[in-house]
């Protein structure tokens, strides 16, 4: 799948994506979310992503995450280029599907 353009590895904190998607929406309103059902996601949970008509983003870490820790894991924001959420969704259902 498509790479980061922007991630600062440095910067990891703890949080979830659906707490970043928030953040993000309160501090632009305009932002648009995606969200990813548990059913298509390959980790089996929710997943949320943002897109500020530029650029797109998510919360996540590149490893797999046990099931307990989905919910507060150790993560950085990653920036991806316009479109990614939307084709992201689109090959997690293609995946599902096929």
């Amino acid at each position: 799948m498509a790479r980061y353009i922007d991630v600062d590895r440095d910067k990891l904190f703890y949080s979830n994506c659906l707490i970043e998607t928030i953040k993000a929406k309160i501090k632009n309103p305009k932002i648009k979310i995606t969200y990813i059902s548990p059913r298509i996601n390959e980790a089996f949970c929710p997943h949320w992503l943002w897109s500020d008509g530029v650029n797109d983003y998510d919360f996540g870490i590149e490893k797999e995450l046990k099931w307990y820790q989905v919910l507060w894991f150790k993560g950085h924001i990653r920036k991806r280029n316009l479109g990614f959420n939307k084709k992201y969704k689109s090959t997690r259902k293609d995946k599902n599907n096929g």
